[in-house]
């Protein structure tokens, strides 16, 4: 199962009668894929938490539920499972791949489109 998120409020790609800036995608067992927006400066988890902290912006799910910043950087900092199993790395750990980076925090961010 996979969740994207999407931010909405006055900037491009922000508007609400559209998909929304996507901010992200959530996959069972998996560490959180950030999706980066370097137009934007949306490149670290620093950037993208200050941008969502922002009073004017909203932060959906494709199925709809809203989310404060603070529960939405619970998700993406999570490393374990409830089960408490660690969540495996995405695409980014461990090698070089054209579009994708990870931030000095550890978040692995990816410049291409993907859903």
């Amino acid at each position: 199962m996979s969740v994207n998120y999407y931010a909405f409020g006055p900037f491009p790609g922000g508007e609400p009668d559209g998909e929304g800036l996507h901010i992200g995608q959530y996959v069972h067992g998996h560490r959180f894929l950030m999706r980066a927006h370097p137009d934007q400066n949306l490149t670290t988890l620093a950037d993208w938490m200050a941008f969502l902290r922002q009073p004017h912006v909203v932060i959906r799910a494709e199925h709809g539920v809203q989310y404060s910043p603070d529960e939405l950087e619970a998700t993406i900092r999570e490393r374990k499972t409830a089960q408490g199993w660690p969540r495996k790395d995405r695409w980014v750990h461990g090698y070089e791949r054209p579009g994708y980076h990870v931030d000095r925090e550890g978040v692995e961010f990816c410049t291409l489109e993907f859903c």
